[in-house]
């Protein structure tokens, strides 16, 4: 056998340990999908109304809500989901942030919890 052709047989499990390293990357790239969707929605809080009071996302997004309260009261932003309320508080002229997966599609129902607010609503569409 000559020198040539015992190299390539010397090289051969490195070719095939690298080919079998791609394979499985490739793998898990597919398995995991699409990167993860972000959308940011901001609504504000003033006396007795969320502006805007309907938003709307797609199933599978990570939300990230931003509750601006511009009103002289506090206020909060509770949003029934499938898998259990959320809710995030803000005092007057404070921002806060609730961050959930948009669940199947649907209307999910947001209000403030603040007793006598109870007109202070709005809905999260949900699509496909």
């Amino acid at each position: 056998m000559s020198n040539q052709t015992m190299q390539s047989f010397t090289r051969l499990p490195s070719i095939i340990i690298a080919a079998g390293a791609l394979l499985v990357a490739l793998a898990i790239l597919t398995a995991c999908g699409e990167p993860l969707r972000e959308r940011s929605i901001e609504i504000t809080a003033t006396e007795m109304r969320f502006d805007p009071d309907r938003v709307e996302a797609r199933t599978g997004e990570q939300i990230f809500l931003r509750l601006r309260n511009r009103g002289q009261v506090a206020h909060s932003l509770t949003i029934e989901l499938p898998a259990g309320d959320r809710t995030v508080s803000a005092d007057p002229g404070v921002d806060a942030i609730l961050a959930f997966r948009a669940p199947d599609p649907g209307e999910y129902r947001f209000y403030c919890r603040i007793p006598g607010h109870e007109e202070q609503q709005g809905v999260l569409v949900v699509l496909p």
